[in-house]
C-alpha cells in the first residue's frame, strides 16, 4: 500500500509521512519543490499549476498508489477546476481512497476545498474522507511572525471568542487513522481538547516563556492589510478575516458539541512548550 501526499512538504504532509513510515507504510511525496523532501522518502514532481505533472506519480513500476492525500492549491477561493482532472486521473489509475484537507469553515459545495468535497461525494462508491480542522495552534507562529516574537503580542480581530485550537500532529493522526483503518463517516470536524480565547493563549505564552505576552485586537481592515503584506491575495484575505470575525460569536467553540468530531490530545500549552525556543528568541 503506497500513499501519495500532494503538497507533500506542508506541515501536515510531513507529519502524516512520519506516522505512515513508522507504521511500515510506503510514502511518495508529490511536490513542486522536491529539494524540500526529507531524504528518506520517495518523491515526484507534482505541481497544481502544471497539469502535465499529474501523470508523474503513476508512472513508476516500483509502487502502486492506493491512497491519495489532497492538499488543494493554496490561497484560492475556488480550486476544483485545478484538482478535478487529477482526481479523475487518480481514479482511472486505481486509487482506492482519498483524504482531503479542508477546514471546519469550508462547507461541502462551498469555497476552497468545499467544492472538491462535493465532487468526491458525487463519485459513486468512492472511499473518501474530509479533514475539517478548526484553527491550527501552529498558525500562532505562522501568522504572528517576527513582530509577534519581538513585541511579545498576538494580533487578531477576535476580542473574546473561544476556539478549540488543534495541533498539526492531531490533524495528521486523524488522516493516518483513515488511511490505515478507514472511517465510518465521510468527514469529521477536528478540534483540540480545550476551547480558549486569545487572551488565554497569551497568558499561556507568558507562563511558558517567562515573559509577558499580550493580545491586541485590531480592525478587520487592518488584518486584511497584514495578510496582503504576506502575499495573500486581497480576495482571500477578505474571506479569511471574515471567518476570523465570526469566531467571536463562538462559532468555533460550538464545534465542541458536534457529534461528528475528532478530538485531538495536544493542547495549546503542549505545542507552545514544544516550540518554546521560537517565542523565547
Amino acid at each position: 500500500m503506497s500513499t501519495l501526499l500532494t503538497g507533500g512538504t506542508s506541515q501536515i504532509g510531513l507529519a502524516i509521512a512520519k506516522l505512515l513510515k513508522e507504521d511500515g507504510k510506503d510514502v511518495i511525496f508529490g511536490t513542486r519543490t522536491p529539494s524540500k523532501v526529507p531524504s528518506e522518502y520517495k518523491h515526484v514532481l507534482l505541481d497544481w499549476a502544471d497539469p502535465s505533472t499529474f501523470e508523474n506519480p503513476f508512472n513508476s513500476t516500483e509502487y502502486q498508489i492506493d491512497n491519495v492525500y489532497i492538499l488543494p492549491a493554496p490561497l484560492a477561493l475556488s480550486t476544483l477546476g485545478i484538482t478535478k482532472p487529477f482526481i479523475d486521473l487518480a481514479i482511472e489509475k486505481g486509487v482506492k481512497k482519498f483524504a482531503l484537507m479542508s477546514a471546519a469553515v469550508f462547507e461541502k459545495g462551498g469555497v476552497v476545498a468545499g467544492d472538491i468535497h462535493e465532487y468526491l461525494d458525487s463519485k459513486p462508491n468512492l472511499d473518501y474522507f474530509v479533514l475539517q480542522p478548526t484553527w491550527f495552534i501552529e498558525n500562532l507562529f505562522n501568522t504572528q511572525g517576527q513582530s509577534g516574537q519581538e513585541q511579545r503580542e498576538i494580533v487578531t480581530v477576535v476580542p473574546k471568542g473561544r476556539i478549540p485550537f488543534v495541533s498539526v500532529q492531531d490533524i495528521a493522526q486523524a488522516a493516518f487513522e483513515y488511511i490505515t483503518q478507514g472511517s465510518s463517516t465521510k468527514d469529521k470536524v477536528i478540534i483540540g481538547p480545550e476551547a480558549l480565547t486569545y487572551d488565554e493563549v497569551a497568558q499561556i505564552l507568558s507562563e511558558v516563556v517567562g515573559k509577558p505576552f499580550t493580545h491586541r485586537v485590531i480592525s478587520p481592515e487592518e488584518q486584511e492589510a497584514r495578510y496582503t503584506s504576506y502575499g495573500i491575495t486581497p480576495e482571500y484575505a477578505k474571506f479569511l478575516v471574515a471567518e476570523e470575525v465570526k469566531t467571536d460569536g463562538d462559532t468555533q467553540a460550538a464545534l465542541v458539541d458536534k457529534e461528528n468530531k475528532y478530538v485531538g490530545k495536544f493542547s495549546v500549552r503542549d505545542v507552545v512548550e514544544k516550540n518554546k525556543a521560537f517565542w523565547s528568541s
